[in-house]
């Protein structure tokens, strides 16, 4: 019988945010529709532990650098994604360490394939000099966006191998409508009222930081202008806690979200909200996913990227200068006009699912 084929997975694992945890969902959903057994992944993780539990998938400390290298010794093939690896905004520490697990690859003569990448912002020479190097030498290269694609194209990647398909959570699936409700009785929150979920991020830029009254306001029109309650939805806890209690020392009753959730729940929680507003990206894709309507307040390209992969660039604006009242309204207007939207959307929504799907069936096509 031959053995299956081993894969190296390197992302943000293990580091608490929700949106990373249900890429690697997806992931393994993916590899499971296409190969079932024919295919073991291991996990490079910031907290192996956590990973192997939530997953169950073997994972090893992402920062042990033997440990990653005899990891890749014993693999077939390199995933280097999905997620935000390779840009310079975070910082450029981060690029360095997805580069370096890339040329380790490389060094073994291990095949590399970028898996649905969000490639940059990438603002200094030096990391588009690095990405460049290496994407030339992978194997393949899928992105989930086309203006991915233009970046690789803008700083001289010629790899003929480059996919433009669509990000691995587009494969996951929701827990029940029935696990939704307990949890919402878990959690407190009531729910005899329609829910709009708000999905923020605490955030800075150019010396401004977000702020917590605006958001309140932007809560408080919400209600004003529906017959909904809103619910504050951390994607990543504690650090989304930080602004969710802000906002709840302004305004009285405020619904927050505050346990940890599996990616599969937190898809069943949004698939039950009325609409969503979130400067978290993969809030707006879990939307998408439930065929909920979205509204974003952008703070990074790639959520720009989705609005407009999703046909969606009409509802979104800028995370720090917006009208409360205006998105309020929009928001109200989509969702009475969702009826008539949702069967194009879903079928929108269904070729992204089998393009999140291509990515495994290219790894499996390396592989073999």
């Amino acid at each position: 019988m031959k053995s299956p084929a081993q894969i190296l997975v390197s992302g943000y694992y293990g580091c608490g945010n929700a949106g990373d945890e249900a890429v690697l969902a997806g992931i393994k959903s993916s590899f499971k529709t296409i190969e079932g057994e024919k295919i073991e992944l291991t996990v490079l993780s910031q907290n192996p532990t956590s990973t192997t539990a939530q997953h169950n998938l073997p994972a090893i400390y992402r920062m042990d650098r033997m440990q990653v290298r005899k990891a890749l010794k014993n693999t077939n093939l390199l995933i280097s994604g999905g997620g935000s690896l390779l840009q310079d905004t975070s910082s450029l520490r981060s690029l360095l360490y997805y580069i370096w697990v890339i040329r380790t690859a490389l060094s073994l003569n291990v095949p590399v394939m970028f898996y649905a990448q969000g490639i940059g912002p990438l603002r200094r020479k030096i990391s588009r000099a690095l990405v460049r190097n290496v994407a030339n030498r992978a194997a393949y290269l899928t992105v989930r966006d086309e203006a991915s694609a233009r970046i690789l194209h803008d700083i001289g990647v010629v790899n003929p191998n480059l996919e433009v398909t669509a990000d691995p959570a587009f494969c996951l699936k929701p827990v029940s409508s029935e696990r939704v409700q307990t949890l919402f009785h878990e959690e407190q929150i009531p729910t005899y009222k329609p829910l709009i979920g708000v999905s923020l991020r605490s955030w800075s830029e150019a010396g401004k930081t977000a702020s917590a009254a605006h958001y309140s306001q932007l809560l408080d029109e919400l209600e004003n202008q529906s017959s909904a309650q809103t619910i504050l939805i951390p994607m990543q806890i504690p650090q989304d806690l930080v602004i969710a209690d802000q906002i709840a020392a302004m305004r009285h009753g405020t619904l927050i979200l505050r346990n940890h959730h599996t990616p599969e729940e937190l898809l069943g929680v949004i698939g039950a909200m009325e609409s969503v507003i979130a400067m978290r990206l993969h809030t707006l894709i879990f939307a998408a996913g439930m065929k909920t309507p979205s509204f974003a307040l952008s703070y990074d390209p790639k959520v720009d990227n989705l609005m407009n992969q999703l046909h969606m660039s009409d509802y979104k604006t800028h995370w720090r200068d917006f009208n409360p009242a205006g998105i309020a309204s929009r928001i109200q207007q989509l969702t009475n006009s969702w009826p008539e939207r949702k069967p194009t959307f879903t079928e929108l929504i269904y070729s992204l699912e089998n393009k999140a799907l291509r990515n495994a069936e290219i790894a499996v096509g390396i592989v073999e």
